[in-house]
């Protein structure tokens, strides 16, 4: 007789039951499935991040390329008409070559209270701590800023930037982006200029600072302030919204070259607490501010910085998202990460889950007789229960003996089964002391109760009932 040989059985779900082969090819279909966006994904990551940054370094250069070669605005050495070289020549000249600093990183912690600054559109989150600490010493702070990041600054020391008057009466050539500025009070540096010429400008709305330039506004609008300025502590800040009212360009105004050069010596002139005479800083575009101003010990200002930068770092994320490095990093994390998740899942064959209204009901929780015994046979239930179940079957065979509704304490039983002749001596004082052990059993004081302790205790039990039941 031939033996036939059956094909193991896969069960996907309850009822339905097909061959292992089928079970494993429909798990690579999924898989496939599953996984192929996810490898799609990756590979366009990958192809981004890797290939193209090569073919663009093959290919010609683009047209935003070509312009990123071409002089920056705000240049402090460009000549050309967006630059700042007249505006460099103009703080040479006027406070000496050994007075004026051209940097691309600023340490606040070598600034001296007599040095000034002149920040030309940030872009860069300014750190607005470390300028007040600056300030409030006797350093004065000089902020050309319309489109850049000043945004901070401004809002801690209480202003934010608001739209120029479009219908102002006074402008260049009748156009509202070349609005033209009027001091608004008496200050040094607007006191004796002309009118100034802006670009682009942006307003000021601030409380409690002094107006320097204000544009008048037409057709019912309101004037609004171009240019602020405020004591800090021992020093002073001047805020002017408009970054290009500096440039070469517009230094031909008589107006933009006046303030332009009254700046620079409010930058550096002496204070009422004394004579400053110190270094002009002139800082632009995509500078960099480390440290912190007055910290002498060299750990706190690590320390400092460490905070200063973790706090740049979330306006940086905030101001610009995630970085692309840190993007991609994550995109091929989780990719990779969805491919084991799904490798290790999709090739599971899958059991055969018997419901709940079929499985047979355990004997522990069916109640009754037998139910009351499984769980006293249990291997996990305690051999304790088995020793007190013994002790209230003996008592209450015993009492029912005597015609008692319940059994007295076991001194009172076994003296009363030895008064009517149910025991003899030996047997009561057996049963005392039987009784005595089982009572100690729950607390413990018998030591670990187990199999065998059970056993002897019942042959004592059947023992005596067997003795009571005689005539």
């Amino acid at each position: 007789m031939s033996r036939q040989v059956r094909t193991p059985q896969v069960g996907l779900e309850v009822g339905l039951k097909i061959p292992l082969k089928v079970a494993l090819k429909v798990a690579l279909v999924e898989l496939v499935a599953v996984a192929a966006p996810v490898l799609v994904g990756l590979v366009g990551v990958v192809g981004s991040t890797v290939l193209l940054p090569r073919a663009a370094q093959a290919a010609p250069p683009s047209a935003s390329q070509v312009r990123s070669q071409l002089p920056s605005p705000f240049n402090p050495e460009g000549q050309d008409w967006e630059g700042l070289s007249q505006l460099v020549k103009m703080a040479r000249s006027e406070l000496g070559p050994a007075h004026v600093t051209l940097e691309s990183t600023l340490s606040m912690h070598d600034l001296k209270r007599e040095d000034g600054l002149l920040l030309v559109h940030p872009e860069r989150p300014l750190d607005a701590d470390a300028l007040e600490s600056f300030m409030r010493a006797g350093g004065r702070v000089i902020v050309l800023d319309d489109y850049g990041t000043g945004d901070e600054l401004l809002a801690h020391f209480g202003m934010r930037r608001i739209s120029l008057p479009t219908h102002g009466p006074e402008s260049l050539r009748g156009n509202p982006s070349f609005a033209i500025a009027q001091p608004a009070s008496v200050h040094p540096i607007v006191r004796d200029i002309a009118p100034v010429v802006t670009n682009h400008a942006t307003g000021l709305e601030q409380h409690g600072l002094s107006p320097l330039l204000v544009v008048h506004g037409g057709n019912g609008e309101p004037d609004v302030l171009l240019s602020v300025a405020g004591a800090v502590g021992q020093g002073r800040l001047i805020v002017i919204g408009d970054s290009s009212i500096s440039m070469n360009t517009m230094l031909r105004y008589p107006g933009n070259r006046a303030l332009s050069n009254a700046v620079l010596h409010y930058a550096t002139d002496d204070d009422v607490w004394g004579k400053r005479g110190g270094t002009l800083h002139i800082l632009v575009n995509d500078f960099r501010m480390t440290g912190s101003f007055g910290d002498d010990s060299r750990g706190m200002a690590r320390l400092g910085e460490a905070e200063r930068s973790a706090r740049r770092w979330l306006r940086t994320l905030r101001h610009d998202g995630i970085p692309a490095s840190v993007a991609y990093t994550t995109a091929i994390a989780i990719c990779l990460w969805v491919i084991a998740w799904v490798s290790t899942r999709v090739g599971r064959t899958h059991k055969t889950v018997m419901p709940n209204f079929a499985r047979p009901v355990p004997r522990a929780v069916q109640g009754g007789i037998a139910g009351h015994a499984a769980v006293l046979g249990s291997p996990t239930a305690s051999r304790v229960l088995a020793l007190m179940e013994l002790k209230a079957a003996l008592e209450e065979a015993l009492a029912t003996r005597l015609g008692l509704d319940r059994a007295p304490p076991h001194d009172e039983l076994a003296a009363k089964l030895l008064a009517t002749g149910v025991l003899d001596r030996g047997g009561a004082q057996s049963l005392s002391s039987l009784l005595g052990r089982l009572e100690l059993a729950p607390m413990g004081r018998t030591g670990r109760v187990r199999d065998a302790n059970v056993i002897a205790a019942a042959s004592e039990v059947g023992e005596l009932l067997k003795a009571a039941r005689q005539p």
